[in-house]
Order: C-alpha cells, then sequence, then structure tokens
C-alpha cells in the first residue's frame, strides 16, 4: 500500500470514528431535548385538564352535543395522545394528530430506539359530574413524533458530516499529492542512481524533514562517486600491477633461473669431455653451487608471492625477516620495528596474514613516494581491553601528494576494513598510519 493510500486510510478511519460518536451525541442530546420537550407539553397538558375539563365538567360537556370535549380539534398537538374514556371504558373521543406531515423514521431506528429509550409514564385524569366518575382522560406519549424529530437531527448531522468528510478527503488528496512531489523526486533519483548516473540529486522543497533527506541523498551520492572512482582506479592499478608483477617474476626467472640453468647445463657438458678428474670435479662443484643459487633465488620468489613464511617462522619473525630484507634493498634508510609481547598474545591467526600484507604495502608505497630517511612500525597492546594499534610513520611527507590517494593506501583500507578495524592516516610533518583492530582477550 502506498503512503498517499495509508493516510488517506488512516484519516478516514479517524474520521469514520469521530462521526459515529458525533451521530451518538446528536442522537443523545436530541433525544433529552425531544423528552423535556414532551415532559413540558404533557404537565401543562396535565395542568389545563385539571384546572379546566375536571373542576368544570358540565361546562365542557354542555357545549358539544355529543357529550364530548372537543380533543379531537386539537390537529397540531404533538408528541402526546389525549383520550376520553367513559366508565364503561370505551374510548369516547381522542387526538388525531397529522401523522402524513412528519417524516417516519425508518423502522431499525425506531427499533434502535424503543430499546435504548425509558418508557414516559402515562397521566390519568379522573372526571367527575354531580359527584359520580364518568370516565377518565388518559394523557400517554406517542413516540412516533419523537423519533421523527431525532431522525431529523440525526439525518441533518449525517449529510452535515458526510459533506465535511469528503471535503476533507478532497483537500488531503490535494496536500498530499502536492506535498509528495519531493518524495516523488527522491524516488526519480534513487532510480537514477541505480542505473549507475552519478549526477542525480534532489532539489530544495518547502517541506524541512523532505529537505534534510534530499542534503542526506546529495551526500550519498557524492560519496558513491568517490568511491566508485576510487574502485574504479584500484582496479585499473590492480591490473597494472598484476601485469607488472607477472613482468617481474618473467624477469627474474629468465635473468636468475635461466643464466643459471644454461650455466649447469654447460657445466654438465663439459664432464664427459674433462681430460682430468680434477676438471670433472670442478664442473660437478660449479653445478652445486649453481643448484644452491637457484634454490635460493626459487626461495625468495615463492616468499614474495605467499605468506608460507608466517608458517614457517611465526608472525613476529616474519615481521622482522621482511623488515631486513627492506632494510637490505634500501640501506639509505633507517627502519626500526618493535612488536610488544603483549600484543602478539591476543591477534589472532586470521589476522597476522593481513597484517603483514598491511606492513609490506605501507613498505613498498613509501619506497615509491616519499623521501624518507626513518621509518618506524609499532605493534603494540594498549590499556584499553580489546584492542592493538599497528602505527607506521616516516619523515617524508611529500606535500604536493596531500590530496592524492594513491592505490596503495586503497589497499591498506580495503585490507582493513576486510578484517573490521578502523584506520587513521595523518598527513602531518610525519606521514603516520594508525591503525586499530578489535582483538578478544
Amino acid at each position: 500500500m502506498s503512503l498517499k493510500s495509508r493516510l488517506l486510510v488512516y484519516i478516514n478511519s479517524l474520521l469514520l470514528i469521530t462521526i459515529i460518536f458525533g451521530l451518538l451525541a446528536i442522537m443523545v442530546i436530541s433525544q433529552k431535548n425531544v423528552r423535556d420537550e414532551i415532559l413540558s407539553t404533557q404537565s401543562l397538558a396535565v395542568f389545563a385538564i385539571e384546572n379546566g375539563i375536571q373542576k368544570n365538567p358540565e361546562f365542557y360537556l354542555f357545549q358539544e352535543d355529543d357529550d364530548t370535549f372537543g380533543l379531537s380539534e386539537l390537529t397540531e398537538l404533538r408528541h402526546l395522545q389525549i383520550q376520553f374514556i367513559n366508565s364503561n371504558g370505551r374510548v369516547i373521543e381522542e387526538t388525531r394528530g397529522d401523522l402524513n406531515n412528519i417524516s417516519q423514521p425508518p423502522l431499525w431506528f425506531q427499533n434502535i430506539l424503543g430499546n435504548f429509550s425509558s418508557t414516559i409514564p402515562s397521566k390519568k385524569i379522573e372526571i367527575l359530574q354531580r359527584g359520580k366518575i364518568i370516565g377518565n382522560i388518559l394523557i400517554k406519549p406517542e413516540p412516533i413524533y419523537e423519533y421523527s424529530e431525532i431522525w431529523e437531527q440525526v439525518n441533518l448531522g449525517l449529510w452535515i458530516m458526510l459533506t465535511f468528510f469528503g471535503f476533507v478527503n478532497l483537500i488531503i488528496f490535494i496536500l498530499f499529492s502536492y506535498m509528495i512531489k519531493p518524495i516523488n523526486k527522491i524516488i526519480e533519483g534513487f532510480e537514477k542512481l541505480e542505473g549507475g548516473n552519478y549526477k542525480a540529486s534532489v532539489s530544495k522543497s518547502n517541506i524541512l524533514e523532505l529537505n534534510m533527506i534530499g542534503r542526506k541523498f546529495n551526500s550519498m551520492v557524492g560519496k558513491l562517486k568517490n568511491n566508485n572512482y576510487k574502485i574504479h582506479k584500484l582496479s585499473q592499478d590492480l591490473i597494472n600491477v598484476q601485469e607488472q608483477e607477472k613482468k617481474e617474476l618473467a624477469r627474474n626467472l629468465h635473468d636468475e633461473l635461466g643464466q643459471v640453468l644454461t650455466a649447469i647445463q654447460a657445466e654438465a657438458a663439459s664432464i664427459p669431455n674433462a681430460r682430468s678428474k680434477k676438471s670433472q670435479n670442478l664442473a660437478a662443484e660449479s653445478i652445486i653451487s649453481l643448484s644452491k643459487n637457484i634454490m635460493l633465488s626459487t626461495r625468495e620468489i615463492i616468499k614474495n608471492l605467499s605468506l608460507g613464511l608466517l608458517d614457517e617462522l611465526g608472525f613476529e619473525d616474519a615481521v622482522k625477516d621482511l623488515v631486513d630484507s627492506w632494510q637490505k634493498r634500501y640501506k639509505r634508510i633507517k627502519i626500526s620495528s618493535k612488536i610488544d609481547a603483549s600484543a602478539l598474545e591476543v591477534i589472532s591467526e586470521e589476522n597476522q596474514p593481513h597484517i603483514y600484507r598491511i606492513i609490506q604495502e605501507a613498505l613498498t608505497n613509501i619506497a615509491k613516494h616519499s623521501k624518507a630517511k626513518k621509518i618506524s612500525i609499532h605493534i603494540f597492546h594498549p590499556n584499553r581491553k580489546n584492542k592493538v594499534k599497528i602505527v607506521i610513520e616516516n619523515d617524508g611527507f611529500n606535500p604536493n601528494n596531500i590530496n592524492v590517494e594513491g592505490t596503495g593506501l586503497m589497499g591498506i583500507r580495503e585490507r582493513v576494513n576486510q578484517i573490521k578495524g578502523k584506520i587513521n592516516i595523518n598527513k602531518g610533518k610525519l606521514f603516520k598510519i594508525t591503525i586499530e583492530l578489535n582483538v578478544k582477550e
């Protein structure tokens, strides 16, 4: 169900409940007013009969030729029916209300009122003539008049409420259609964003909450655009790095292993043609030496391609070996590393390869983009529980790269995110990378 439909259902439900309670209130108030009118009319009729007919019955009877009181002429009397009943119990005369001129309420309405209304008692007045009871006048309420007036009030109130109901729905529909336009623009923006259009934006509206959503949407689009650019750049750089690594591996195999294998082949071929035992021994020793060089070169290549070194040496010694190897290649840079024993106890085996690669990538990044003279690597377990910090800093900060984040730093960020850590890069006088990891005690 749409937001517009849901809102209309809620509002109509509230209006319907209001109408029902309003009609009930109208019925109760109308019934009270009509019953007060009936009681007042009944009291007035009793007063008139007691002070007129009851005290002077001869006067009224002598006015008519058929010994009646003229009750049948009271055609405009409402709410009451007055009957003259003789001593034999026969109705001699009664008022005749005009039922044709009143609005007859539906039968179901009469039944409801009949079930919830208390009966107004009738009044009976004895008529004496010369000390003898000649009959009595019975004054009883006529409920059809009461029901008719209540029905008129309810009917009028119902039409007013239905008109108000329709008017409110129309106003709400128009206003909500106007107010929902910014939401439609936000939906269109998401559809464009889903299609890869990072130029989508939501314009400002007159609704504060929708303006906040629009600002958040525009900010999100900007971040997604930036992240998409970074991911695209990272993918391209990774492809380039892979191609570069393949070329470097091929060059190493060709320059180191290929030359050594060629030399072994030449030495082996010279053995059958050697004239002396000594020459054969020298050729064999040369082959053995060349084979050892192959083993060392192969091991170095494998070490760079895989992390089997962690299993062989352990995390601490593997990091030291990485630092020592790096120091041999870049002798002009002074590098120091420290791994606290408390940190080694809490770093999980799953995180060790990632930390090793982060340090390796950071050193490679420094070699490519920095003119550092000093590098410091510190892995420690601070006083706060369940945390390990890795701090890598160097003094080779390049101001030209202050707003540039290359593949190296992007790769480090991705690895930190993969192990659900936090990273902070401070580009001050010292280029400092601080990584914080959650660990289990």
